[in-house]
């Protein structure tokens, strides 16, 4: 059987593993399709993997950890973890291309040609179904004015010291629950919606780092606005990062705080408005990829990169497909 060989490939990117599963179908063609099943496997968590790395880079770019040399180790590293995350009974995906592959090849006198889908997500998803009925059990107990949406108030202003936590569970919801407004506020101040979606998703890597007090509570604050002595509501102070001479430096500094998303878009829309110096940014004078770079000119950010950033992820698949993806919701619910 396949455990006595000691010779299979333990990464698909190992020629001379695979050349030894090859020998083996001479053999044993049962166990050869198995382990190649599970290559298949393997490569699919790897493109899986790198389409998630693909999707933060824009926010790795100015990491004093980020090189050349850190991303050939890093790539070494997904590929064997995609091994690991597939070897055992792994996503199940294996078991249905070796199905399939003994199907086709007329080694299962058993088989029907016909996979039963059913079984494999079933297997997948059984333990994340039963999770999400805890957590809808426990919502349930909750007082009914602490159940709320992202985006939405949850009856107090973020306060105090704080740091940045995962608001939104994906690009795609954090898009869906600020393309709406930001469309009603890029009306108001002429400028493309899908920009000011762009400027928010740099700011907090697409809701994953947004600012919170100690107590969990979002400041709905997307676009990294200050409390400055003008300011005379909820403020949350962070760590973050400036530029200073081109160099990156450390610091803490006082947030503005919303009670919700509505907020904190009206007041970046009073913001931007309320200064001179964004004025051409605004009303319409630039195209929504060089919005970006204008607010950059204007000193809206130290980051030097801060116009590049804005304007790789304006043109981005993930935006634009969640984009999309929100218009037709929209439209299906009209």
């Amino acid at each position: 059987m396949i455990q006595s060989q000691s010779n299979a490939a333990n990464v698909f990117t190992d020629i001379n593993g695979l050349q030894d599963i090859r020998a083996l179908g001479k053999n044993d063609q049962e166990a050869a399709l198995k382990e190649v099943a599970k290559q298949f496997e393997s490569m699919f968590m790897s493109m899986m993997l790198k389409s998630m790395r693909d999707a933060s880079d824009v926010f790795s770019e100015d990491s004093l950890f980020n090189s050349p040399e850190s991303d050939f180790y890093r790539n070494m590293y997904d590929d064997q973890l995609s091994v690991s995350l597939t070897s055992g009974q792994g996503t199940g995906l294996a078991d249905v291309i070796h199905r399939q592959l003994m199907s086709q090849y007329g080694l299962d006198d058993k088989s029907t040609g016909v996979v039963d889908q059913s079984k494999i997500f079933d297997r997948r998803y059984s333990g994340l179904s039963t999770a999400m009925q805890r957590v809808e059990e426990e919502l349930q107990k909750l007082p009914e004015n602490l159940q709320t949406e992202p985006g939405t108030t949850s009856g107090e202003t973020a306060q105090g010291e704080g740091t940045k936590g995962q608001e939104f569970a994906s690009p795609s919801e954090f898009v869906a629950a600020l393309y709406p407004l930001a469309e009603e506020i890029g009306a108001e101040i002429g400028v493309d919606p899908k920009a000011i979606v762009a400027q928010a998703a740099l700011e907090t890597g697409w809701g994953q780092h947004t600012i919170q007090d100690a107590s969990g509570r979002p400041a709905h604050n997307l676009f990294g606005i200050k409390a400055d002595s003008r300011w005379t509501g909820g403020v949350v102070t962070v760590a973050t990062h400036e530029y200073r001479e081109g160099v990156r430096v450390n610091e803490t500094a006082a947030f503005r705080a919303y009670d919700s998303l509505q907020d904190g878009l009206r007041d970046y829309a009073d913001f931007l408005s309320g200064a001179g110096r964004y004025q051409e940014a605004i009303n319409e004078k630039t195209q929504g990829d060089s919005y970006g770079h204008a607010l950059q000119q204007a000193g809206y950010a130290t980051d030097p990169e801060y116009g590049n950033k804005i304007e790789r992820i304006y043109h981005s698949p993930i935006l634009n497909n969640a984009i999309n993806s929100t218009e037709l919701t929209e439209q299906n619910d009209g």
